[in-house]
């Protein structure tokens, strides 16, 4: 069999040198102690890089046995075959698959071979990108150029890895703007409870929604609803890496694990174009303890009652609430001097560093507790904050 498995190794190699993919493919479990689905065809592709076809056929009947509908490995399945038999020339040359199909399924390979080959799993700390309550029980990351969920449970200081998966995302990528775009949203996002309602089949084993446009995506006119984490029909095992209308697509095992560690609705949402690994870098000339510093010098200044300093932290378009700048500090005006004895008190603090825009733009929220000798209130407060040179003022206020 050797002789005629020669022809098949340079496509596979392939996968391993585009967009300098590189490293040595080996199997492993990255959750579990036996091999899962993905497990077995990355095992699967490391016997054929290695000329080991029959191998390849035994794990590769192993994986369409677990999942039937699994696409990829049929085709993988049938080029093997024709290996054995003849000599491969191409990818997706024992199929009668369109060369669209062929090439999505061409890219879902490359992809999850690339997420196998990354893994350095950080744990980051307050001097990297995340601050996060202890209110928050996990973050899912969503890497939209890697085809990748991870999920992370929060441990205070340090986030663990839990899970990650193989995902699909709209058909014309990411950085949504508007309504029927077909684009996959970038931005921090509160994840909700599973859809308790019956949906069709197209969505799988159930949906979870998460809150676009959430508050900096309306400051910037985008558009659009209905963007849910939601499985595959029956039929399909996955699907290309970009084949939604804007949704985040993984397959049904997957969205079971998922409902499994997400027992509560306090999950924290980031999609990104850049992987965790990218996002999580350290900037240490922007510290969270160093930004905390300023959040403590705003309550101070609305505390002192220097209304000056106080709107000194917002940028001259911000906005409250959704009123303009100069609509809700002509209010702060006349509130300020009407007021005594204002104590601020803010918990539960937690700062994201806003995906793609990491270095500019951080996602705010905290419990507040307000009292005065006129108002005794309590708010979940969303701050926008942007860096304007060295300064970091508020563009977006809102209290829910």
């Amino acid at each position: 069999m050797r002789s005629h498995s020669i022809k098949i190794l340079p496509l596979f190699f392939l996968f391993l040198c585009l967009e300098g993919l590189s490293g040595n493919l080996q199997a492993k479990s990255n959750d579990d102690n036996h091999l899962n689905i993905e497990d077995l065809l990355i095992q699967t592709l490391f016997d054929i890089s290695e000329g080991n076809l029959n191998e390849a056929l035994n794990n590769i009947d192993d994986v369409i046995e677990k999942e039937p509908n699994f696409k990829l490995a049929h085709l993988i399945k049938g080029d093997i075959y024709l290996a054995q038999a003849k000599g491969l020339e191409r990818f997706g040359g024992s199929t009668n698959y369109s060369s669209e199909e062929v090439s999505g399924l061409r890219e879902e390979a490359r992809r999850r071979i690339k997420s196998h080959l990354e893994t350095n799993y950080l744990s980051p700390n307050s001097e990297q990108r995340l601050t996060l309550s202890n209110k928050i029980d996990n973050l899912v990351f969503i890497d939209t150029s890697g085809s990748r969920l991870i999920v992370f449970k929060n441990n205070g200081r340090e986030i663990i890895k839990l899970m990650d998966a193989y995902i699909s995302i709209g058909k014309n990528g990411s950085g949504k703007q508007f309504e029927g775009d077909k684009k996959t949203p970038i931005g921090v996002y509160t994840l909700g409870n599973k859809i308790k309602q019956k949906l069709s089949d197209f969505y799988g084993d159930g949906a979870f929604p998460i809150n676009y446009p959430n508050i900096y995506d309306k400051l910037q006119n985008k558009t659009g609803h209905g963007i849910w984490i939601h499985g595959t029909p029956k039929n399909t095992y996955s699907r290309a890496p970009q084949s939604s209308d804007g949704c985040v697509v993984l397959a049904n095992d997957d969205l079971k694990r998922l409902e499994t560690i997400l027992k509560s609705n306090k999950t924290k949402v980031i999609i990104s174009e850049e992987s965790y690994q990218s996002y999580l870098e350290k900037n240490l000339e922007d510290s969270h303890d160093n930004f905390i510093k300023t959040l403590d010098e705003w309550k101070n200044s609305w505390e002192s009652k220097f209304i000056a300093n106080y709107l000194a932290f917002y940028d001259g378009d911000a906005k409250n609430n959704g009123r303009h700048y100069s609509d809700w500090t002509n209010d702060k005006f006349e509130i300020f001097r009407n007021t005594k004895n204002i104590s601020v008190e803010i918990e539960n603090i937690s700062i994201i560093d806003y995906p793609d825009d990491k270095d500019t733009i951080r996602y705010v929220e905290f419990d507040q507790h307000y009292q005065s000798n006129l108002l005794i209130n309590s708010s979940h407060k969303i701050q926008i904050w942007k860096k304007f040179n060295n300064d970091w003022k508020i563009i977006n206020e809102t209290s829910i």
